[in-house]
């Protein structure tokens, strides 16, 4: 099992939390040092020191990982990170999926 922070779509009540269905959801939590930017179809996050996201953290087993990797475009659209949340006044290390900037010149 690992810790899952979710920022959009998995969230409860959004079109894709369906995916974590038999996860254990652990609360709401904060993301330090990255912002959400709208991505049209869904969001997205960078890296950006003086921002923060808030979402969601799950504890997910290893096939409902790779059903999300499958769902996130892992390593094409997004790559998954490990980072640094606060859950309930604590810190804890959880995977995240950083969007990955394509730079047209």
């Amino acid at each position: 099992m690992e810790r899952l922070f979710v920022y959009g779509t998995l969230m409860k009540g959004q079109r894709a939390h369906d995916l974590l269905e038999n996860s254990n959801y652990l609360g709401k939590a904060i993301l330090k040092g990255y912002r959400k930017m709208d991505l049209i179809y869904y969001p997205g996050i960078v890296k950006d020191k003086n921002s923060i996201v808030e979402g969601e953290v799950y504890e997910v087993d290893e096939h409902t990982k790779q059903r999300v990797d499958v769902y996130e475009g892992e390593g094409y659209l997004f790559k998954c990170v490990d980072v640094e949340i606060e859950l309930v006044g604590s810190t804890m290390h959880a995977k995240v999926y950083e969007y990955i900037l394509k730079h047209v010149d």
